[in-house]
């Protein structure tokens, strides 16, 4: 069997402080358990690209589901991010999925593993021509019917119907 390069350091990756920051909204996020919430943004460079990235896991089921994570799976999934992540700011990346029957207004995307680890996120714009990602969600293949349940508009029922357990 091969490497799984989700599973793999990347070493060419450099986060950088900023005080860019973007403000959700209820309306952004429908689980927000507030009417708004801030989000503070880092630089992050890969290679030659560059985007702002934070993280907006809110919610009792979606916090829940990411404390769920050991430290090694936490790790798997944050390299997840970093291996596909710079190549969507970018435009496109075919290992980037979209979510069908979100609760959101804007699209909200994944990448998962064979291992079983799923994180999601959305984009909302570009400051200073960098591309803005926020991630909504991480968790296990076992925690994933939970995430599902809380940012689309399935039923339970629904989502076991297609195959997601």
């Amino acid at each position: 069997m091969g490497v799984d390069l989700a599973e793999t350091p990347i070493k060419i990756r450099e986060a950088e402080r900023t005080d860019f920051k973007v403000r959700l909204h209820k309306e952004d996020l429908p689980w927000l358990p507030d009417n708004h919430h801030e989000v503070h943004l880092v630089r992050m460079r890969i290679g030659s690209g560059q985007f702002l990235f934070g993280s907006a896991i809110k919610g009792r089921p979606l916090v829940e589901a990411a404390q769920q994570l050991d430290e090694h799976r936490s790790e798997i999934a944050n390299n997840l991010l970093y291996t596909h992540l710079p190549q969507f700011a970018e435009g496109y990346n075919p290992h980037v999925k979209i979510v069908e029957n979100t609760k959101t207004r804007q699209p909200i995307f994944y990448i998962g593993n064979k291992g079983g680890q799923r994180v999601y996120f959305m984009r909302f714009g570009k400051i200073e021509n960098m591309p803005v990602i926020v991630k909504i969600a991480v968790c296990d293949k076992a925690r994933q019917l939970g995430v599902l349940e809380e940012i689309t508009t399935d039923s339970r029922k629904r989502l076991k119907s297609i195959g997601v357990e």
